[in-house]
């Protein structure tokens, strides 16, 4: 296991999703792509590091505000089928962070991905890596549970507006929480290890790097919905000690952490990326 030290510029809060993406990414973004971009936070975050910034999403509403305040992005729908309106290459850079376990098909994913990236461009993919806490993860109570987890949103939580927007509104593009509803499996908050992403890479995509953080994150999560509960949404925030302990768990680098990174770069024509590929671990 590896600490990662906190610096003068690292967030308060602890390192999730995009402060790991922010970390892989190379420094200069050139022609940026955010795949499954959301409400565009990542976009926002890594502006000043490329010529161009696009994100896609399969809800647009998703990122509607960011669209209107930040008119020098460009957003597209993409569907379910991930087809995307650029032309082969397009893009130096491509981030996709937390959406490969949403789609129908991974394999179709990435692929899409990999012919819309430049010969020698930088693929990164972060997911949920499939640890000894997996079972512990929250996001698939309403897949077993969709009477308690509707219950509790609108009567204990009273978060209505949330549960319109995130559970109620994507209906309408064929998910089901962000979970695609299209795929052969039923839906489920999918995890991986390094090994089974790298089964469905498409041929030209070679992996650079692969790490794997956050252990107990699933745990630390679920504990926050428990509070939350405890106290009927009225106060969020985790108490002392636990904030620090979250926080202190977000900069583990271990094979058992919950978080999975992995970098890909597109071979040029002669065959060769820009690195040799490392063996995953995860």
């Amino acid at each position: 296991m590896r600490l990662l030290r906190p610096g003068n510029s690292d967030p308060p809060l602890p390192w999730r999703w995009q402060e790991w993406a922010q970390m892989a990414l190379p420094a200069e973004l050139g022609r940026f792509l955010d795949f499954g971009c959301g409400d565009g936070i990542l976009l926002r975050t890594v502006a000043h590091r490329c010529t161009e910034c696009h994100g896609a999403d399969v809800n647009p509403a998703a990122y509607a505000q960011t669209a209107a305040e930040h008119p020098e992005f460009r957003f597209s729908q993409v569907g379910l089928d991930g087809r995307l309106d650029y032309p082969d290459g397009y893009f130096d850079t491509i981030a996709s962070v937390e959406v490969i376990e949403h789609v129908p098909d991974e394999r179709v994913m990435l692929a899409e991905l990999a012919r819309v990236l430049r010969p020698g461009g930088t693929l990164l993919v972060t997911t949920r890596h499939r640890g000894l806490l997996t079972w512990l993860d929250p996001g698939n109570l309403k897949f077993v549970l969709p009477g308690l987890h509707r219950f509790v949103h609108l009567r204990v939580l009273r978060d209505r507006e949330y549960y319109r927007r995130r559970f109620e509104e994507v209906q309408e593009h064929g998910l089901v929480g962000d979970i695609s509803q299209q795929s052969h499996r039923p839906p489920w908050h999918r995890h991986y290890k390094a090994a089974e992403i790298l089964a469905f890479l498409p041929e030209g995509l070679s992996l650079e790097s692969v790490r794997t953080s956050f252990p107990g994150e699933r745990a630390m999560q679920l504990m926050r919905v428990v509070l939350r509960v405890m106290c009927f949404g009225r106060w969020s925030p985790f108490p002392w000690p636990l904030t620090a302990l979250d926080r202190w768990l977000s900069r583990w680098e271990t094979r058992l952490g919950d978080n999975l990174v992995m970098m890909f770069a597109k071979r040029s024509n002669d065959g060769q990326s820009a690195a040799s590929n490392p063996t995953p671990n995860g």
